[in-house]
């Protein structure tokens, strides 16, 4: 099945996860903006095409799990930046002050002391930092190991699902797949984070995909919320109840696989009822309008806990 496919299996067979299609519409209905910018945009680094793509690369290996507290934060530039943001902000200010960061033999010796204090905070610590480490140190050394000859290989791919294929078949930490009820339901949450960050900042690789309307979109804990906000996720009563106490949810439970899949499809419903409206916007840019509009709303619901590396 292809991945759309899949979701819809997921949709059709959920016991715990429902999609309120009234309260679809009327979201729908009172989106406002749909305007997308890549994280890329906000900061002031100058960096050559290979260093934008080992930048990607590191990032998105350590983009995950940051709902556990406290909740790692750092200041940059007055801000305070929280979660994910302080992961990408922490890296880049190392990338700010270390003009070696980017080169990949410097990385493929890089110390866990070192690799620690990129994300010293005075108030707060990342959580599973061995684990991060770890990950980190595999994405290098493939890289590492591939030399020039992994550019080429980048440069060579011509579609996003090439790319993404490609992403979670040589680095198996992105392969981000479940099995719900006998079928193999593929998210790539990470992978596809980085098949987005790759076109958005390589010119070469933006050249020959031509876009990325092809992936869906990024199936975590913080859109999932948002959407049971607004009230189109609706939850049974015994995942309300772990969800609402912060009971961890384990990963891979067909609760954890309900949630995400119905998520995903929402957003392909949403972005289907756009179009019909001359509103183009692909999967990951509209998971980020969500995101954004999840982090500014005030008494959202409570997101699902799962230990995960995948998102």
């Amino acid at each position: 099945m292809k991945a759309k496919e899949q979701l819809e299996y997921v949709v059709k067979n959920s016991k715990y996860v429902k999609i309120n299609s009234v309260c679809l519409d009327d979201f729908i209905n009172n989106l406002e903006e749909v305007n997308y910018q890549h994280w890329y945009n906000f900061t002031s680094l100058d960096l050559n095409e290979k260093e934008k793509i080992i930048l990607t690369f590191i990032i998105e290996s350590l983009n995950f799990c940051f709902w556990q507290k406290p909740k790692f934060q750092i200041e940059y530039k007055g801000n305070i930046m929280k979660g994910s943001e302080a992961l990408f902000y922490s890296i880049i200010k190392e990338v700010e002050r270390n003009k070696l960061f980017l080169n990949i033999e410097y990385l493929n010796k890089l110390t866990k002391d070192n690799f620690e204090k990129i994300f010293y905070s005075s108030n707060s610590k990342i959580s599973l930092t061995d684990l991060r480490y770890n990950l980190f140190k595999d994405t290098v050394n493939i890289i590492y190991k591939k030399g020039q000859y992994f550019f080429d290989e980048l440069f060579n791919i011509k579609s996003d699902i090439d790319l993404l294929k490609y992403i979670v078949s040589e680095f198996k930490y992105f392969n981000d797949t479940s099995i719900y009820k006998g079928e193999k339901i593929e998210f790539h949450k990470r992978a596809t984070l980085l098949v987005n960050d790759l076109y958005y900042m390589s010119p070469t690789i933006h050249n020959n995909l031509g876009n990325v309307d092809n992936l869906t979109g990024c199936a975590d804990y913080g859109i999932p919320r948002t959407l049971r906000t607004y009230g189109i996720l609706e939850y049974n009563e015994e995942l309300a109840d772990i969800v609402d106490n912060e009971i961890e949810l384990e990963h891979d439970s067909n609760m954890e696989i309900e949630i995400r899949a119905n998520m995903l499809y929402v957003l392909e419903l949403i972005r289907g009822k756009l179009k019909d409206k001359d509103i183009k916007i692909n999967s990951v840019e509209l998971d980020n309008v969500i995101w954004q509009m999840g982090a500014k709303k005030k008494n959202t619901s409570p997101y699902h806990h799962t230990i995960t590396i995948f998102y």
